[in-house]
């Protein structure tokens, strides 16, 4: 198909979209303490209510599943395609230019907690159905646009709305991470590891201290030790001594948890310039688990998890989080593999190796997606990208983040990024390029109208 008039259509309305956009982002919609009616905060449900008036106002069918996900619904037909966006945001955070909640605009660029995030394409699409509607385009397939309201805190959301009956997809996609398609991501899983300190160190550590988040590597890491410690030079440690204290910190370089291969990571650091001190006890036997099984390698050899695939990628393991306040040991691991290895030999095994150390384990698992790039979702997907943007060289991909795409089979994330763009999700100053923005929501119209062909 020309989709010329599906995106003539789009510019049409750039103005009222981005005044809708506008709207919602302006509603901090930040997950609160939970309200009757109000399941994750009194400003998540204005979100979501928002939205579903937008619907209303434009004369589509609306539903609200007890104010967890919302949808707004167009066609005729027993199978339907599912967009699926999400109407909460991270918190607003620091060091912002210019109002979180004003979608200000400099230099082209629209200002925003959730401008990209994932109100502007939620909204964007809603329009994009508005168009192949108000054209009058023939399609086989209803599409409905969703929006949960907790992606950003776990999916429960969805979840919810899967357990009580909610009509899942035929086919679709999440306009939440990139183009072009992505036909997988890996399987991932997450481990809490602690050690109570039963058998007593031989240096009194005081404490240790690295890394935020299981899915980033660690930039900082710090351990305070009563006494003298042996410490190995370096350029990215730095040695103090107060009080009769020793205080040693690792600087490393910080990466996202699925490609851990791109940082340094300063707990690895900080235990290798400190290797020549036998701790003892039960905390030698936590550092021992961390170098012995991870170490300086991101690829889980050591653990025996080392998988390779030409397809998918490769397997990552990445230590995010490490704490040590003289009674209990705490790390916590981020560990992703690709389509060759299956999520139960990667829990026995990790389980296995684990345990070996005296160690107790706490898991969150996250399925691996895989849609095959011949699939009807794919092809039509990547066939719809290469049209509207020219690049016909444009092939499907894999990653190793996981998106809201994994809450229904085939479904795949798609958009609203483009290659190369700056990713500014999550952080202070998110933005939109708004021409990229109305770009991205053209792409979605398309890809709805294409689903809906049978």
């Amino acid at each position: 198909m020309n989709y010329e008039k599906l995106n003539e259509k789009i510019l049409e309305m750039k103005d009222e979209m981005f005044e809708s956009i506008k709207e919602s982002v302006a509603i901090c919609s930040v997950k609160g303490e939970p309200e009757p009616d109000a399941p994750y905060g009194k400003e998540v449900k204005r979100a979501l209510d928002h939205a579903l008036a937008l619907g209303e106002k434009m004369g589509f069918k609306t539903g609200n599943v007890d104010n967890r996900v919302g949808w707004i619904e167009y066609g005729e037909g027993e199978e339907m395609v599912g967009v699926l966006g999400h109407m909460d945001v991270v918190p607003l955070g620091e060091g912002w230019n210019y109002d979180p909640l004003g979608c200000e605009v400099h230099d082209g660029k629209m200002y925003g907690r959730g401008v990209q995030d994932d109100k502007g394409p939620t909204i964007g699409a809603i329009y994009a159905m508005k168009a192949i509607r108000d054209l009058g385009l023939p399609i086989d397939r209803r599409i409905r646009v969703m929006f949960g309201c907790d992606e950003e805190s776990g999916s429960s959301c969805v979840e919810h709305y899967i357990k009580v009956g909610g009509e899942l997809p035929t086919i679709g996609f999440t306009p939440d991470a990139q183009f072009p398609a992505i036909f997988c991501e890996k399987g991932q899983s997450f481990w809490f590891v602690t050690k109570k300190m039963e058998e007593k160190p031989e240096i009194k550590v005081l404490s240790i201290e690295g890394g935020e988040v299981p899915n980033a590597v660690i930039q900082k890491c710090t351990l305070i030790a009563e006494g003298e410690l042996a410490v190995a030079e370096k350029d990215y440690i730095t040695v103090k001594k107060e009080d009769g204290k020793t205080i040693v910190t690792a600087e490393g370089v910080s990466a996202h948890g699925s490609t851990p291969e791109l940082g340094k990571n300063a707990a690895i650091r900080l235990f290798d310039a400190l290797k020549e001190n036998h701790f003892g006890g039960d905390l030698q036997k936590c550092i021992d688990f961390i170098m012995e099984k991870i170490g300086w390698e991101t690829d889980g050899d050591a653990m025996g998890i080392r998988f390779e695939d030409e397809e998918t990628g490769n397997t990552t393991v990445n230590v995010g989080v490490i704490r040590y306040d003289g009674e209990e040991f705490y790390v916590a691991l981020d560990i992703r593999y690709p389509k060759n290895t299956t999520e139960e030999y990667i829990v026995s095994t990790v389980t296995g190796q684990i345990e070996k150390y005296g160690m107790s384990i706490k898991t969150d698992l996250h399925k691996l997606l895989y849609v095959p790039k011949d699939s009807e979702l794919v092809q039509k997907l990547t066939k719809v990208y290469c049209e509207q943007t020219g690049d016909m060289e444009a092939k499907p991909i894999a990653i190793g983040g996981g998106t809201y795409a994994k809450s229904f089979e085939n479904m795949v994330a798609f958009g609203p990024i483009f290659p190369g763009e700056e990713e500014v999700i999550h952080a202070p100053n998110e933005y939109a390029v708004m021409d990229n923005l109305v770009r991205s929501i053209q792409i979605t119209a398309a890809a709805m109208y294409e689903l809906a062909q049978k």
